[in-house]
């Protein structure tokens, strides 16, 4: 795919879109430089989820003011909470010229979808889930820590996690 015909498709990307969107993305980088997408297109990119999204959200590793023409969001970690061992789920897509490409592995997006809680991130949760990509009993497990160093709302968060598992979430245990 060519920038003449990168933005032919007004329906969202599509796996090819989002690989095509990030080989010429990792052509403007360094050698060395690592790309972790997150949201959306790490599901697509991941389960071959038939989900269509309209932008590529990646984490903060890299500085590049090219970004927005191929619809590349970045998001600062710091806005994110991500459990402290996130980067030993990331797993690698692609290696365009010495330029790495991750996903966040599927549990994380899970726990991070959570946490916003959207509608569409409900769904998307339960179709990371219902993939096998990971079990209702990981996201149960890995929820208490996430939920443990969560600094935003629980009643919210809680009510999310049921929209999910449909169960309440009983521990009261928290780290703030």
């Amino acid at each position: 795919m060519d920038l003449l015909h990168l933005f032919d498709k007004d329906d969202g990307l599509t796996k090819d879109d989002i690989l095509s969107r990030l080989e010429m993305f990792a052509k403007e980088l360094r050698q060395g430089t690592t790309i972790i997408v997150i949201g959306a297109a790490s599901i697509i990119l991941t389960i071959d989820s038939v989900r269509k999204t309209n932008d590529i959200d990646i984490l903060n590793t890299t500085r590049v003011a090219s970004y927005s023409k191929y619809d590349i969001q970045i998001v600062n970690e710091g806005i994110l909470f991500l459990c402290e061992d996130y980067r030993d789920r990331l797993v690698i897509k692609a290696d365009y010229g010495g330029v790495l490409v991750y996903t966040l592995g599927m549990l994380d997006v899970a726990l991070v979808k959570l946490g916003r809680g959207l509608d569409k991130d409900i769904e998307d949760i339960k179709e990371i889930i219902s993939s096998d990509a990971v079990s209702l009993e990981q996201f149960k497990l890995k929820y208490k820590e996430f939920r443990y160093g969560y600094g935003g709302n629980f009643e919210i968060l809680d009510n999310n996690y049921w929209a999910v598992v449909g169960e309440k979430f009983t521990s009261n245990d928290r780290m703030f």
